[in-house]
């Protein structure tokens, strides 16, 4: 009993102190160790509170004796949104470069990006690798190939040097030297220059855009058919050989 008070002061409040538990586990089995680290666990996540998150807990307490703290935790945990991941100008990344939330860089970063949300690159950014987001507005440099789930938007000062791909929109207003492909709808607005093929659902091309390359507006499934014979029509046949041994 002297040890278990030793390891208690040594843990401090609020603090979990396993070696005390793997003990209550040894003399209650696991069903009192798991009550122990419930009320551990507990204590520890109310003394990480401010006070006026603890004076919240206890009137959301009172208001409602059912509500424990795990509840409040988790309420508290899904009105709290993620916050901004930014890099400003002159800040260079050697490194490729990973988020879960929306994205701003105004610097140089020397390798990919992966970005689970809005990615907007400002006009002094400059990427060597590839981009992956959600969402992106792309107003600097990028020399890798750019993927989306949602839309690409290039404003007049950006500038690609690689493939360009987005499932749902993609907006050109500035240069790109590489291919456009979208299965949604792609727009070249008056500004775009674009160097390569593109392939979109629907194109709608402004007077002034340039494009030199080919363009594409069939759907994967429609260039098949068209491979296809169409009914009444036997497939061409290959022509014989002449027969050497006939006399």
């Amino acid at each position: 009993m002297a040890d278990d008070k030793q390891n208690r002061d040594a843990a401090g409040p609020g603090e979990l102190n396993f070696d005390e538990d793997f003990d209550a586990m040894e003399r209650a089995g696991s069903k009192g160790l798991f009550g122990r680290l419930n009320t551990r666990f507990n204590d520890a996540l109310q003394s990480g509170r401010g006070p006026e998150r603890q004076r919240d807990a206890v009137q959301e307490t009172a208001r409602h004796p059912e509500t424990t703290a795990d509840d409040l935790a988790i309420r508290r945990a899904r009105t709290v949104s993620a916050q901004k991941m930014v890099i400003p100008e002159g800040v260079i990344i050697e490194g490729h470069l990973t988020g879960g939330s929306d994205t701003e860089i105004s610097g140089r970063i020397e390798g990919n990006i992966t970005v689970d949300g809005w990615l907007h690159l400002s006009a002094s950014a400059l990427v060597t690798g590839n981009v992956r987001a959600d969402s992106c507005r792309i107003e600097g440099l990028v020399e890798g190939k750019v993927e989306c789930s949602n839309e690409v938007e290039l404003g007049k000062t950006g500038r690609l040097n690689a493939d360009v791909l987005a499932e749902k929109r993609i907006t050109v207003a500035g240069q790109v030297c590489g291919n456009v492909v979208t299965p949604g709808k792609l727009h070249l607005v008056d500004s775009s220059q674009v160097t390569g093929d593109i392939r979109a659902r629907r194109l709608a091309m402004d007077e002034g855009a340039t494009l030199n390359g080919t363009c594409s507006m069939r759907a994967p499934a429609q260039r098949e058919k068209a491979r296809q014979p169409q009914s009444g029509q036997q497939p061409p046949q290959q022509a014989s050989e002449p027969n050497k041994n006939k006399s």
